[in-house]
């Protein structure tokens, strides 16, 4: 609800100081990711927000547009869930439900080094950063030049230089850099052709190390598969995510069916009642495999 990310980002929080990144919230479905800096001014629907109403004051505050406008937002922390509602997508994105998933069957814990190739908008790398603080890594890859630059960008303004590290690499063509061999705890891949990349992995996965691939396609999940069962790996599992969202509102709700009416004929009473909410179908197929143990591959025929 809007009270509690209100009330998270007021309790403790410190003075929002000039340069850093914030999120102005508006609703659930207007968002703005923003670096705020003394004598800029964002305009959007809501009205002129000066950045200087902005400094100094702690998350969760509410800011009133000046002008004629009687708009206001509230200021709040930047955390990889807000962040995903306002990234700027340059690539297709992936929402709270897959990320949800892809965590736990990575099993992302802190201190891990987990590797991620097909960093886009940076969605993913956050969530996954957030996870393996305070002493964990993660070194994702993009291959588009300007995009990797971006994320860069991004991952400094909201302060997850510690955790994350992007570099411009086609891991496909080029594998995943030596210095990772026998490191990694965990590998995501969101790339067209992960069976591609799944030999580099392995030299740098530790044994019982995961990977788990998004792909749209069932065509890439059989070859993806067929790559990972080539090198014995096990636990091979695929997972489609399909979140149905409920709302709830209060006023008048119908009677069913069967129940007798009042003596003035009303057959409304007060109350709530739940509805659906746009259902986003397909997104994509989450591919899950687990390196083999040392032994275990020598015992194979």
């Amino acid at each position: 609800s809007l009270l509690a990310m209100v009330t998270d980002g007021v309790l403790g929080a410190p003075d929002i100081a000039d340069g850093r990144t914030v999120i102005l919230f508006g609703s659930t479905k207007e968002l703005q990711l923003l670096r705020v800096e003394k004598g800029r001014v964002t305009n959007n629907r809501y009205g002129n927000f000066h950045h200087d109403d902005i400094i100094g004051r702690c998350f969760g505050s509410k800011v009133q547009s000046r002008g004629k406008s009687s708009g206001f937002m509230y200021v709040l922390e930047p955390t990889p869930y807000m962040v995903t509602l306002s990234v700027v997508h340059r690539t297709q994105i992936i929402y709270h439900a897959d990320i949800a998933l892809l965590m736990g069957l990575l099993d992302v814990r802190p201190g891990q080094i987990v590797v991620e190739a097909g960093t886009g908008s940076g969605s993913v790398s956050q969530s996954l950063g957030a996870a393996l603080r305070p002493t964990g890594k993660l070194h994702t890859f993009e291959f588009h030049a300007e995009r990797k630059v971006a994320a860069q960008r991004e991952f400094d303004q909201c302060g997850w230089s510690d955790v994350i590290s992007v570099e411009c690499r086609d891991v496909c063509v080029e594998g995943l850099p030596t210095v990772l061999h026998g490191k990694v705890d965990c590998c995501f891949f969101d790339i067209p052709e992960p069976w591609a990349v799944v030999e580099h992995a392995d030299k740098c996965l530790v044994e019982q190390g995961r990977v788990v691939t998004f792909s749209p396609c069932i065509e890439q999940v059989q070859r993806t598969a067929i790559a990972l069962r080539s090198l014995h790996y096990h636990g091979i599992r695929v997972f489609e995510c399909l979140s149905k969202p409920w709302g709830v509102r209060g006023g008048p709700v119908s009677q069913p069916r069967g129940v007798k009416r009042t003596r003035d004929g009303e057959s409304c009473r007060e109350g709530v009642e739940s509805y659906q909410l746009p259902m986003r179908g397909h997104t994509s197929y989450l591919l899950l495999a687990i390196r083999p143990l040392r032994d275990e591959v020598d015992q194979m025929p």
